[in-house]
C-alpha cells in the first residue's frame, strides 16, 4: 500500500491517512439535490472525487464509495410544483440525467447511491436516539437538534456558537428554543411528501440525512467524508453534532477532505447572472478531457474561477499532450530511468493531498523531455499516458464516432451552415439542418450562437 496525506478540515491540517481497517477505504461524498441540471461546479467536485477515488484504488486500498441522492428537500418540491409534476417524478428525471452527465464525464460510478426516502426508518430511529439522549426535542411536529447539548459544537468549521448567535433568529413557523438549534423532522405541510413518525407525519431535516445513511452503510470513524467547501457550515457541522451526539461521542468521520467551489469571472455561478453554465452545455464547449484538465490545473481544495480564456488554454494544452501521446505502439518496453523518475515524481504529488497541480506540471515536464530527445524513449511516453489515463483523462483516437472528431465535424458544419445564412443561401443552410435531422442530429439556433444535441437528449 501506498501513502496517502489528505488536508483533514477537522485538524486543520494534513496528515497520514490510516484506513479505519488494513487495506480499506470507506468514502462518503454528499452527491446531488435532483431538482434542476448539473452545473460545472457540480462537474468539478465529482471529477476532483473520482480521481481521489482513482488514487486510492492505484495505491492499492480497497475503496468503498457512496454518494447519498437527496430526493426529498425544499427546492425539490417547490420545482415540482412549477413544472406540476411530482416531487418523486421530479427527483428521479435529474437523478437519472446526473448518472447520465457523469459518465459522460468519465467519473467511475459510486458503489452505492443511497436515497433519503429509502432510509426514512434510519432516520426516525436516529431522532428518536437523539430525543431519548436529551439532545434533540419535538415541538409541533417538528423535531430539533439542541445545539447547547453538545459542547464541541463547532469543532469541524471553527466557528463558536456564541458569535453564530449574533444575527441568528428563529424564522416565522420555527418552533425551537434557540436559534442555532436546526432540523432534525420537518412536519408536514398541505401536498408535500410525508412519512408517519412519532411526532405525526412529516419527513426528514437536511442534515439528519446523510448522518443516517453514512451510519448504516459504512458505520462509525469510516475514513473519509467528502463535499464541497460550502457545506462545511451548517450541513457538517450539524452532521458531526448529531452524529456524534447520536454516537456517545464515537468519531462520526476520520477525514473530512473538502473541495473548492467555482466562480464564474469572479462571481458566484447563478442563473439570475446569466454565467450558469450545465454540464450538457460545457460539453459542447469543450471535450471531457479538457474540462478534467481545467478542473485539476488548479488544486482541488481551492477556489477556481473559471473564464473562456482559461477553457482555451485547457484547450490549447490538451490537444498538444493528446496529439503526442494518442498514437503510441503497442509495445511495452523496459521502464527507463526517465520514466521511473517520472512515475516517482508524479505520485509522489498524487499522495500529497492529491496535489494535482504539481502532478500534471511533472507531466508537461516529462513530455517537453521526450520530444527533446526526439521521442527516443518510448517507455516514457507510456509512462505519461498511463498517469494520465489512472486520473481519469481518456485518449480517444480519432476514428468515426469518437466525440473529439464529432465535436470538430459539427463545428465545421456549423460554420458553413452559418457561412450560407449570412449570404442569404437558406436553401443550403436548410439543407444542412435537414440532412443532420435525418442523422439524428437537431440544431437549435439561438441570437448569437447554434447549439447542436442528439435527438432524444434535449
Amino acid at each position: 500500500m501506498k501513502d496517502i496525506f489528505l488536508h483533514n478540515t477537522l485538524i486543520r491540517d494534513k496528515e497520514k491517512l490510516v484506513p479505519r481497517e488494513p487495506g480499506k477505504i470507506s468514502m462518503y461524498v454528499c452527491g446531488v439535490t435532483p431538482y434542476d441540471a448539473l452545473h460545472i461546479g457540480h462537474a468539478r467536485a465529482f471529477i476532483v472525487y473520482d480521481t481521489l477515488l482513482r488514487v486510492l484504488e492505484n495505491a492499492g486500498y480497497e475503496v468503498t464509495y457512496v454518494q447519498n441522492v437527496t430526493d426529498v428537500d425544499d427546492k425539490i418540491i417547490a420545482r415540482a410544483a412549477q413544472l406540476k409534476i411530482s416531487p418523486a417524478e421530479l427527483a428521479l428525471r435529474y437523478s437519472d440525467e446526473t448518472l447520465r452527465d457523469l459518465a459522460l464525464l468519465n467519473c467511475k460510478p459510486a458503489h452505492k447511491y443511497p436515497r433519503v426516502t429509502g432510509h426514512i426508518n434510519e432516520i426516525i430511529e436516529m431522532v428518536q436516539t437523539l430525543i431519548d439522549k436529551n439532545c434533540a426535542y419535538a415541538r409541533g411536529g417538528d423535531v430539533y437538534f439542541d445545539v447547547s447539548s453538545d459542547a464541541e459544537y463547532g469543532k469541524l468549521s471553527g466557528q463558536r456558537p456564541e458569535d453564530l448567535e449574533s444575527g441568528a433568529r428563529i424564522e416565522p413557523g420555527e418552533h425551537k428554543d434557540d436559534p442555532l438549534d436546526f432540523a432534525l423532522w420537518k412536519a408536514a405541510k398541505p401536498g408535500e411528501p410525508s412519512w408517519d413518525s412519532p411526532w405525526g407525519k412529516g419527513r426528514p431535516g437536511w442534515h439528519i440525512e446523510c448522518s443516517a445513511m453514512a451510519l448504516h452503510l459504512l458505520g462509525a470513524g469510516f475514513d473519509i467524508h467528502g463535499g464541497a467547501r460550502e457545506l462545511i457550515f451548517p450541513h457538517h457541522e450539524n452532521e458531526v453534532a448529531q452524529s456524534e451526539s447520536y454516537l456517545d461521542h464515537q468519531k462520526f468521520a476520520n477525514v473530512w477532505w473538502h473541495c473548492g467551489v467555482v466562480q464564474v469571472d469572479g462571481k458566484k455561478m447563478s442563473k439570475s447572472l446569466g454565467n450558469f453554465i450545465t454540464v450538457e452545455d460545457a460539453l459542447q464547449l469543450a471535450d471531457r478531457n479538457v474540462w478534467r484538465l481545467l478542473f485539476l490545473m488548479t488544486h482541488p481544495r481551492s477556489p477556481l474561477d473559471y473564464s473562456a480564456e482559461k477553457m482555451q488554454q485547457s484547450k490549447n494544452t490538451w490537444n498538444r499532450v493528446h496529439k503526442s501521446l494518442v498514437a503510441l505502439p503497442n509495445e511495452t518496453p523496459e521502464l527507463s530511468a526517465q520514466a521511473q523518475k517520472f512515475q516517482d515524481d508524479f505520485w509522489a504529488a498524487m499522495a500529497d493531498d492529491l496535489n494535482t497541480p504539481v502532478a500534471l506540471a511533472t507531466v508537461f515536464d516529462a513530455l517537453a523531455l521526450w520530444r527533446r530527445e526526439n521521442e527516443k524513449d518510448l517507455s516514457l511516453a507510456k509512462a505519461i499516458r498511463a498517469a494520465l489515463e489512472s486520473l481519469g483523462f481518456l485518449f480517444e483516437t480519432n476514428e468515426a464516432g469518437s466525440s473529439e472528431l464529432v465535436g470538430q465535424l459539427m463545428d465545421i458544419l456549423i460554420d458553413v451552415r452559418n457561412a450560407a445564412r449570412d449570404r442569404r443561401d437558406f436553401a443550403t443552410s436548410d439543407a444542412v439542418r435537414d440532412q443532420l435531422k435525418e442523422l439524428g442530429i437537431v440544431l437549435e439556433d439561438a441570437v448569437d450562437s447554434t447549439k447542436w444535441h442528439m435527438a432524444g437528449k434535449e
